[in-house]
């Protein structure tokens, strides 16, 4: 068989970072093996490090994607209630953060963090994570100063102190809910998060 061209090469290593984006939010790094990763893509296990010097230079790229799709899918739907309501959008962010997905859609700030969390600080993976938990954050925090400007006429606008809260509440019980399953805690607390973000 001939070598294959230099654009295939580069479409099928997407694909290799495309399955691993998706299996690792599914199952964890930690249960993903590379067998497994080029079985997905469709390709000969012998080829990956023909693409990538190791599982960990891999991860790097899978959870950039992992987090570029959760900040593009978070785009949308702040997008799409964007209405009248000053809040609407933001509630609807929060929303769907706690709305039950499937799990190659799953939070890579959940999903990835058990592994981060045993990583060194000054690691790639690590900074890769920090990097997007960033991103997700200026995204919530873009929309929740664009909903402070639209209600700062009739109310006073959210506060600094509140918008962070409000992030670290949303991020915190979607890790409850992650553990310990959808029970009458765990509603309770989504329930609260979202009245304390209708009545800031």
């Amino acid at each position: 068989m001939g070598r294959v061209s230099r654009e295939q090469a580069q479409l099928n290593r997407q694909r290799v970072v495309e399955s691993a984006c998706r299996l690792f939010r599914m199952y964890g790094v930690e249960n993903v093996s590379i067998a497994d990763i080029m079985s997905e893509a469709g390709l000969t296990p012998g080829g990956f490090y023909k693409q990538f010097e190791s599982k960990e230079a891999l991860m790097d790229e899978a959870f950039a994607m992992a987090f570029k799709q959760a900040s593009e899918a978070w785009a949308a739907i702040t997008k799409s209630s964007e209405s009248g309501d000053s809040l609407q959008a933001l509630t609807a962010l929060v929303q769907h953060y706690f709305k039950k997905r499937p799990p190659e859609q799953y939070c890579p700030m959940l999903v990835f963090s058990s592994l981060v969390g045993n990583s060194p600080t000054d690691s790639t993976t690590a900074q890769v994570y920090r990097q997007g938990v960033e991103e997700l954050f200026g995204r919530f925090h873009a929309e929740a100063a664009r909903a402070s400007k639209r209600k700062q006429k009739q109310e006073p606008p959210l506060s600094e102190a509140e918008i962070l809260l409000l992030f670290a509440a949303m991020i915190g019980t979607g890790f409850l809910e992650r553990t310990v399953g959808r029970s009458a805690l765990v509603g309770q607390m989504q329930s609260a998060v979202l009245e304390a973000l209708a009545k800031s």
